[in-house]
């Protein structure tokens, strides 16, 4: 397997392929997964980013990237667009995903819940640790998973 990454700053390059989907596979239960492709991409998105935005617009109105792709979501904070309870809010509501395109595409303001979820709290956490490690400095940060022959 070949992990491809994109938006990889320098001391990211230092972790080996192996080393990053070791990272990744135990956060994958966090992410919400859109597309039924047999090529995996990771993807680190701030809701409040307009890169992250326009990157869920493409493979939302993309059948055929869905087909091909299936991409796993996560989101991680950037600091300057002040994200977390956005994050919160949507990994808090009932249909994650669905709330992720309206408040990205959409652009609807979620319910912010000012008792934080301690169980959405810990999930943010675990993919922000391991984002961390890997070194993602920009949103969207892809990475894909593909099958060598």
């Amino acid at each position: 397997m070949l992990l491809l990454a994109i938006g990889i700053r320098a001391n990211a390059a230092e972790l080996s392929i192996q080393q990053k989907r070791a990272l990744i596979e135990p956060i994958e239960k966090h992410a919400m997964v859109y597309g039924e492709g047999s090529k995996k991409v990771y993807v680190f998105i701030d809701p409040k980013c307009p890169h992250s935005q326009d990157f869920i617009s493409m493979i939302n109105e993309s059948p055929k990237m869905r087909s091909i792709y299936r991409y796993y979501l996560f989101f991680y904070e950037l600091k300057r667009f002040q994200s977390h309870q956005f994050i919160a809010s949507i990994y808090g509501s009932p249909t994650p995903l669905q709330r992720t395109f309206e408040v990205m595409i959409g652009h609807k303001e979620p319910t912010v819940n000012p008792a934080p979820d301690p169980k959405v709290e810990e999930k943010i956490k675990d993919i922000a640790q391991v984002a961390e490690e890997i070194g993602i400095s920009k949103r969207p940060y892809l990475i894909i998973v593909k099958e060598q022959n």
